[in-house]
Order: C-alpha cells, then sequence, then structure tokens
C-alpha cells in the first residue's frame, strides 16, 4: 500500500466480518494514510446502485480524492459493489482487492468486471475496472464455513470442464465432500483457477469472445440465484447451471454421455446440490432465464435462448465464430426440469 501512495483510503467491509478481523487491516492501511472504514450487509439486496449511491454519499464529505484508493475487504459481493464504487468515483480511482472468501480469491477477484443487479435481474449494471492490487490472505479462510468452501470449488469444477479438462483426475482426487480441507489444497485449488482464468482472459481481458467460456452454467445459475434472493450460493447455483447446461449440451447432440456424467461425478465429490432448492420452482427459474445478461452478443431469435454450451470437456460449441448458441426454449426447459426437484407422483416442482 505505501508503494501506491494514496491520500485516503476507503475500506468497503463486509459487516460480518470481526472488529478484529477489520482492526488489523486498518491498522496497517492506517500507516499509509488517513482511513475511512464503511460497512456493506453482504447479501443480494445490497447488489443495488441504491447502495453503491448511498456509500458514494458516505465517501464524498471525508474529502476523497483521484489520488485515493478503495480496498474492497470481503467477499464476492462486497468486491462488486466496492469495485464499481471505484469506477465511479470521479470517472475512476484505484482499487484494491482484499478478498475474504474462497469464492472472491479463486475466481471474483480475477475478472475486471465490476457489477451490480438490477431489480430484474444479476449483473445487469456494471463497468470494467482493472484493480490495481489484489492480496490474498488464506487466514481468513480458516474460518469459512464448508457451504462456502463447496460453493467456491463448483466454480473451480466449472473451469475444469470448459477451460482445464487436463486437470480433471487430479480435481477428482482432492475434492472431499465433506469440504474440509488443508491450506495447502485450497492454495492449489485456488492456483488452479488463477491459471485457468488467467489463460482465458490474456487475450480477451473483458470475457467477450473467447473469455464467453467462463459464463458455462451462469445462465440457469443466475436465474436460480435470483429467484431464491441470493439464498442460493452463488457457487451452488452455477454448478446446478452446469448440470443444466451439460444436459442441454447432451439433448442438442454437442456432448456425449460420458462427458456429461463428469459434471455429475465432479459435483457429487464436492458434496454440492444437484437439485434446485424448495424456494426455486422450475417454472420461476425458467422464466428468469429471459433475463440473462448475455443478450446481445448475437442478434436475438424469437423463442431461442442464448446459452454457453460444450462439445465435450474443454472444447465450447461454436456457431458463426461465437461461443454462444441459440438454444430453443423447449430444450432450455428439459435443461431446467433435469435438476428440478419431483414430487411423489414424479412431477416436477
Amino acid at each position: 500500500m505505501k508503494a501506491l501512495d494514496p491520500d485516503r483510503v476507503v475500506v468497503i467491509a463486509d459487516s460480518a466480518l470481526t472488529e478484529g478481523q477489520v482492526g488489523e487491516v486498518t491498522r496497517h492501511v492506517g500507516k499509509v494514510a488517513p482511513t475511512t472504514v464503511l460497512t456493506v450487509h453482504a447479501d443480494e439486496p445490497a447488489k443495488s446502485l441504491e447502495v453503491v449511491n448511498s456509500l458514494a454519499e458516505q465517501v464524498f464529505p471525508t474529502r476523497i480524492t483521484r489520488q485515493s484508493v478503495v480496498i474492497a475487504l470481503g467477499g464476492g459481493l462486497v468486491g462488486n459493489v466496492a469495485g464499481l464504487l471505484s469506477a465511479l468515483i470521479f470517472r475512476g480511482i484505484r482499487l484494491v482487492h482484499l478478498p475474504t472468501t474462497l469464492l472472491n480469491m479463486s475466481d471474483s477477484v480475477l475478472s475486471l468486471k465490476q457489477a451490480v443487479n438490477s431489480s430484474v435481474g444479476k449483473n445487469h449494471l456494471g463497468a470494467f475496472h482493472v484493480p490495481t492490487l489484489v492480496w490474498n490472505h488464506l487466514d481468513f479462510l480458516r474460518t469459512l464455513p464448508v457451504d462456502e468452501i463447496r460453493s467456491a470449488l463448483c466454480e473451480m469444477i466449472k473451469n475444469v470442464l470448459c477451460v482445464v479438462p487436463e486437470r480433471y483426475d487430479e480435481v477428482s482426487a482432492r475434492l472431499r465432500t465433506d469440504g474440509v480441507y488443508p491450506l495447502c489444497d485450497i492454495a492449489w485449488f485456488i492456483d488452479l483457477c488463477v491459471d485457468a482464468k488467467s489463460a482465458v482472459m490474456r487475450d480477451d481481458p473483458r470475457e467477450e469472445a473467447e473469455g464467453l467460456v467462463l459464463e458455462y452454467g451462469h445462465t440457469v445459475g443466475h436465474a436460480a440465484e435470483l429467484v431464491t434472493g441470493g439464498r442460493l450460493r452463488h457457487g451452488y447455483g452455477v454448478g446446478l447451471g452446469l448440470l443444466a447446461a451439460a444436459r442441454v449440451s447432451r439433448e442438442l447432440g454437442f456432448l456425449d454421455q460420458a462427458d456429461h456424467d463428469a459434471h455429475h461425478e465432479l459435483l457429487r465429490r464436492n458434496g454440492a446440490p444437484t437439485r434446485l432448492p424448495a424456494d426455486a420452482p422450475a417454472d420461476a427459474v425458467f422464466d428468469a432465464v429471459r433475463l440473462d445478461n448475455k443478450r446481445g452478443y448475437v442478434k436475438p431469435a424469437e423463442g431461442m435462448q442464448d446459452m454457453i454450451l460444450l462439445d465435450g470437456l474443454g472444447r465450447p460449441h461454436r456457431t458463426n465464430g461465437t461461443l454462444i448458441t441459440q438454444v430453443p426454449r423447449e430444450v432450455v426447459r428439459l435443461g431446467i426440469d433435469s435438476i428440478a426437484r419431483i414430487d411423489d407422483s414424479g412431477e416436477v416442482l
């Protein structure tokens, strides 16, 4: 931080962090520049322009300038809110990520996308903003709940399935259904994700061409998250979206049965859910898919849904040179039904 020579630092912190965790950061940062701490309640309703504006109203009286730095201290939601705030202040001031969750360390901070939700969909409002520094401190993960670990590893599984399938056997051997790992394994998982995502983004930092493969599983995953109001963890949503996308790829004749089943196997080894939760009925998820943020990369077609699909592990399907495939809505429904809960009579819930 000293090398950045900020005139002021604003820390946007997850309100769930302890005073000790936040205090340890501000104690060191405060030696570099005057420091202000603002908190965000890290639930899905807080991922909004209203919260960004509320933070801005508190930031400007601190006499923040173009030489100041915003530090995002928390998980992916806090990173997105603080990231968009830093992108908008004076049309862009420096951003430092200090992630405290595995999902943020291994996935979110690697993207240049800083976004919040609109009232009708996920990540509709945002900007591209490059962080000046990302500092992963693994001590934050020592007390992370097991569900947070499993959820984060669903994004790693996505990277294996669509970017680095040659790592499949290694990952399969390391995954544990109980979600309990030594820090050396956690660091190994993070390194894999950094390598995979960097390989894709190196020539496509805005994830608009080859980088779209990183959206695999997110069409249905984001819809499920939206329907539950954020109660479904992002990684679990992506995991379910991977299964739905695999089923769609299989239905269209792109993916063979072995590669389809490989999706289920990694998620099973991770102990992740393979069915939508009770508060995400299939009908509602199907309706929410219409609002996916990948619309517009190709010309819209009536009755079709834009998705990222696979021809095989590590081989995204291409249509006229793009990774976007327009899928008949009835086939999308088959994918969603494949992960839906089933009642005693066999009816989809």
